[in-house]
Order: structure tokens, then C-alpha cells, then sequence
């Protein structure tokens, strides 16, 4: 064997040994040490953000309860390979492979309607020019006190006042407030001048 080659494979094994001190190995054969989890979440972290930001996924916001799921399984699998319970090659395989099936799902929905609706749901009309709609609130197991805490949310405090409200795919509700009607005010001119009428929007 050459000197180079013989450097190359020595360089590599301080490198495998450098790794293996460093995260405890790719499943750990005894307790880590609080210096490897430290280091096995770091990496955990910074791969799970990779494979995220690839993924297109929208956690942060959870647009929808595909979101949510996702969300929920990462957390789980991710734990597991900062704690040693699960090697870390695993680990990052499964979230990959967890992610790029929410791509293919996410990808499919959006050029199929149908296919969205199934996966995501559906929005559907809850309040419609200030009267609720009790059917469609039960349907969503949305109570008279939920509507009217939501409507207060966006700064409304009278139902009336509601347009239309619609139950949104990620279990939220829309609301849009009615146009009110422009303000007449009349304004009297001096010296015998007819009054002029302006409306105020």
C-alpha cells in the first residue's frame, strides 16, 4: 500500500473516531453523554431543517391538518435520534422519506381539486348576512360562544355586522364584515345658500 493511501485510510479512521466520540455512534452502545446529546441535536436540528426546507412543507403556518400531522410525526422521530433511542442514519432516512410523501401528497391535492378536498377539507358557510347558520356550525361542532369569541377576534362585536363567515380547511374562520351604508351629513352654507349633502363613506 502506498504512503498516501495509508495517510488517506488513517486521516479517515480519526475522522470516524473523531464522529463516533462526538454523537456516541450511529446507535449508542452505552448512556450518552450530555456533550453527545447536545451535538446529536444540533445535527437532528440542522438536518430536519434541510429536509423541511426541501420538502416545500408549511409547519410554521399549519395551513391544514396534513401540516399538522406532519408536524407531529418529525417531532416524534426527530426526539428519537437526538436522545439515542433511534440511530441517527434512521432517524434522518424516515423523516426524509415522511417529508417526501407530504411533498407527493401536497403536490397531488394541488393540481386535483377533488383530491384536495379529500385530504384537506372543504370550506363551508357558517354565518350568511348576520344570521348563523346552525346546520354547517354543527357539522363543525362550532358552538353559538366559538362563533362569537371568533368574531371578536377580528375586532366585530354584533353578529349583524357579520357578511358572510366560513369555516377555512386549517379549522379556522373567516370572516367578512358588512359595507356600511355612506353617513349623510348636511352642511348649511351662510348668507341664504342652500344646504349641501355629503355623504361620508
Amino acid at each position: 500500500m502506498l504512503l498516501a493511501d495509508v495517510e488517506t485510510v488513517t486521516f479517515a479512521q480519526h475522522v470516524g473516531n473523531f464522529l463516533h466520540q462526538l454523537f456516541g455512534g450511529d446507535i449508542p452502545e452505552t448512556p450518552l453523554a450530555l456533550y453527545q446529546v447536545a451535538a446529536r441535536a444540533a445535527l437532528v436540528y440542522l438536518a430536519g431543517l434541510v429536509v423541511v426546507r426541501i420538502g416545500k412543507s408549511r409547519l410554521i403556518s399549519r395551513t391544514t391538518s396534513l401540516d399538522v400531522i406532519l408536524g407531529f410525526i418529525l417531532g416524534s422521530l426527530l426526539s428519537r435520534g437526538i436522545t439515542g433511542s433511534g440511530s441517527i442514519s434512521g432517524t434522518l432516512l424516515a423523516s426524509a422519506v415522511i417529508v417526501a410523501v407530504h411533498w407527493l401528497l401536497t403536490a397531488i391535492a394541488c393540481r386535483s381539486h377533488w383530491f384536495g378536498n379529500l385530504l384537506k377539507g372543504s370550506s363551508e358557510l357558517v354565518v350568511e348576512n348576520g344570521q348563523a347558520l346552525l346546520r354547517p356550525m354543527r357539522r363543525h361542532h362550532i358552538s353559538d360562544h366559538d362563533l362569537i369569541e371568533q368574531i371578536r377576534l377580528r375586532g366585530v362585536d354584533n353578529l349583524q355586522e357579520v357578511r358572510a363567515a366560513y369555516t377555512e380547511r386549517n379549522g379556522e374562520i373567516s370572516m367578512l364584515k358588512r359595507e356600511s351604508p355612506p353617513r349623510i351629513v348636511d352642511v348649511a352654507v351662510q348668507n341664504g345658500v342652500q344646504t349641501v349633502r355629503i355623504a361620508l363613506g
